[in-house]
C-alpha cells in the first residue's frame, strides 16, 4: 500500500520559446523541487544516425568525465593518429569514428547552449558530467541521487545542483516521478530512525537504503523524442521505467544564480529533517554519525 504523500509538481512546456516566456517562473519552479517537461527542445542532431547507435552495457553511464568527447584523431608527423579516446576502441573506420564524435559533441554543446537561453541566470554553470546513456534501460529502482557510496560531500561541492535529461531516441522515454525529499521525510513518520544526517548526500543514501521508497506514490511521465525533463534527482524521487538513448547533463551554480525567492537545497536539509520530527545529526571524518 502506498504511503499517503503528494508527488512533485510537474510543469509542461511545448517548446523552448514557451519555456523562455515563462521565465523566471520556470526557474523558480525547478529551484523549489519542481519537475519540468519540455516537450520539444529544438536541439538539432542526426536522429537517424543516433538511433542506430547502441553502447555496450559497461558504457551505460559513460560521459565527458571518461573522455568520450575528447578528440579521437590528431594530426602528427604528416598523418592522422588515434588518441586514447574511448570511441577509438573497436571502431576501425575513421569516418564512422569522426561521425559519432561530431554528433556527441553537437548534442553536448546544443544542450548547454539551450540551458543558457531558457535559464539566463545559469550562465555561470560549473558543468560536471555529460552522460550518453545509449544502453537500454528498464525498471530501475526508484531513488534519490546519491554519490560517493553515501559519504559526505566536501563544502565546495555543496552548491545548487542542475540535472537535466534529454531523450534522443525515436520513442518516448518513460519515467516515474515521486514526492520531493521534504515530503518523503514528513510522510516517513519516524520510520527512518531517531536522528538523520545533515549532509544531503548522506541523507539521500540513507533513505535509499531504508526501503521506504518502494511504498511512495509515483506518476508516469513520458519524455518525447527531443524532449527534456528537468529534475533535481537529489530532491525529487524518480525512476527510469524504459528508455534506450538519453543524454544527461549535470552541473552546479553559485547560490547567487538562484532566484531571490529560492534557497539552496543544502541549506534546507536541517530544516526539512527537523520539520519531519527527526533529530539532526552531523557527519564527522567521513563517517555517518546519525543513529538509526
Amino acid at each position: 500500500m502506498d504511503i499517503d504523500c503528494p508527488t512533485a509538481s510537474i510543469r509542461r512546456y511545448r517548446d523552448s520559446v514557451e519555456m523562455r516566456r515563462a521565465y523566471p517562473g520556470s526557474s523558480v519552479h525547478y529551484e523549489k523541487n519542481g519537475v519540468i517537461l519540455l516537450e520539444d527542445s529544438g536541439i538539432a542532431f542526426d536522429d537517424a544516425f543516433i538511433g542506430a547507435i547502441t553502447f555496450p552495457p559497461n558504457w551505460k553511464k559513460i560521459g565527458t568525465v571518461d573522455g568520450i568527447t575528447a578528440v579521437p584523431l590528431v594530426y602528427q608527423g604528416g598523418k592522422f593518429v588515434r588518441t586514447q579516446s574511448p570511441l577509438c576502441m573497436g571502431m576501425p573506420d575513421d569516418l564512422m569514428l569522426l561521425k559519432i564524435y561530431s554528433e556527441l559533441v553537437r548534442l553536448e554543446l546544443g544542450f548547454k547552449l539551450l540551458i543558457t537561453q531558457i535559464f539566463p541566470r545559469y550562465s555561470t554553470v560549473l558543468w560536471g558530467n555529460c552522460m550518453f546513456r545509449f544502453t537500454r534501460t528498464e525498471n530501475e529502482a526508484a531513488h534519490l541521487d546519491a554519490f560517493l557510496e553515501g559519504k559526505p560531500f566536501e563544502e565546495i561541492q555543496k552548491n545548487p545542483r542542475l540535472k537535466f535529461f534529454l531523450n534522443v531516441d525515436s520513442v518516448p522515454r518513460v519515467w516515474n516521478v515521486g514526492p520531493t525529499l521534504p515530503d518523503i521525510l514528513k510522510a516517513s513518520r519516524g520510520a527512518l530512525g531517531r536522528r538523520l544526517p545533515s549532509d544531503l548526500n548522506v541523507l539521500c543514501s540513507r533513505i535509499n537504503d531504508s526501503g521506504i521508497l518502494e511504498r511512495m506514490p509515483v506518476v508516469r511521465v513520458e519524455i518525447p523524442p527531443r524532449g527534456i525533463v528537468f529534475a533535481n534527482g537529489s530532491t525529487v524521487l524518480h525512476q527510469a521505467v524504459f528508455g534506450q538513448r538519453m543524454v544527461s547533463l549535470e552541473g552546479w551554480v553559485p547560490r547567487s544564480s538562484l532566484q531571490s525567492s529560492s534557497v539552496c537545497e543544502w541549506d534546507l536539509v536541517r530544516q526539512w529533517v527537523a520539520e519531519a520530527g527527526y533529530e539532526v545529526g552531523d557527519e564527522v571524518g567521513g563517517e555517518r554519525a546519525a543513529e538509526r
